[in-house]
């Protein structure tokens, strides 16, 4: 993945043929919590593009962000 910071505002665009969602996007199988309520499985949201503030650096990014297959 790759920063472009002299785009206003600035991006995160993934390598070709990956994608990139945020290190705590995680799936999760739907369950039943102490209440008895279902709660619904949680997939992770990719993209390819993702745009960032301007103040926003490339350890910022590798903080954040995960690039996958």
């Amino acid at each position: 993945m790759i920063l472009f910071d002299y785009t206003k505002p600035k991006m995160i665009v993934a390598d070709k043929g990956k994608r990139i969602r945020a290190k705590t996007d995680i799936y999760r199988e739907s369950y039943t919590d102490e209440n008895g309520i279902q709660v619904p499985e949680q997939k992770p949201y990719y993209a390819t593009t993702i745009f960032v503030p301007d103040n926003f650096s490339e350890e910022d990014m590798n903080n954040l962000y995960i690039e996958e297959e």
